[in-house]
């Protein structure tokens, strides 16, 4: 598989950073790691791990249920925010391949796509399109997100490194420094 920085994926005009600052052998490792440790093999097939703004992994595996349970990516997501990271930078889910053996890299669902948007909009997200590997900024993977009060802070922020104390206090509540800063879409730099 090739990995590729899309056109405008991968890019963010904003601030800057034009490089995909993961190790990606590092973050589908993890994955594929958290999916061979599953409780239950046959019904835990997506592992998915995430790298938090500290540079630390966290994973996890989807769970299913008799009706619908939770895919991968909110459970990495889950480990990564109760272990009190507050920015995550990339994100990639893995499932066992249907013929021998191994893995492969799976895109995040639409469910998925828009819960990143709401968490970790400006995470890199590694997909798969047919049968490349591609990187991604997440809100990049859902235009049109909806729009709701939670992700509407995301019009004026640029999220790339661990924000202070003080200015995690001045987002919107929710403490995963996403959020504008001082509430007026700006980050507050001031002593």
């Amino acid at each position: 598989m090739r990995h590729h920085n899309g056109n405008h994926a991968g890019t963010d005009e904003r601030n800057g950073n034009h490089k995909l600052p993961l190790n990606i052998e590092e973050l589908v490792a993890a994955a594929e790691a958290a999916l061979q440790r599953a409780f239950r093999p046959e019904q835990h097939t997506v592992g998915c791990a995430v790298q938090a703004g500290s540079g630390k992994i966290y994973a996890g595996v989807n769970i299913k249920a008799c009706g619908y349970g939770p895919c991968a990516e909110p459970i990495a997501l889950g480990a990564a925010f109760t272990a009190g990271e507050h920015v995550i930078t990339g994100i990639v889910a893995v499932r066992r391949k249907e013929r021998g053996e191994g893995f492969r890299i799976v895109s995040p669902c639409g469910n998925c796509r828009q819960l990143l948007v709401d968490y970790a909009a400006y995470a890199w997200v590694t997909y798969i399109d047919g049968s490349e590997v591609k990187h991604a900024r997440a809100i990049d993977l859902l235009p049109g997100y909806y729009r709701t009060r939670w992700n509407e802070r995301l019009g004026n922020a640029v999220v790339i490194e661990p924000w202070s104390e003080r200015e995690r206090a001045g987002t919107n509540g929710n403490g995963n420094g996403n959020g504008n800063g001082n509430g007026n879409g700006e980050r507050d730099h001031s002593a």
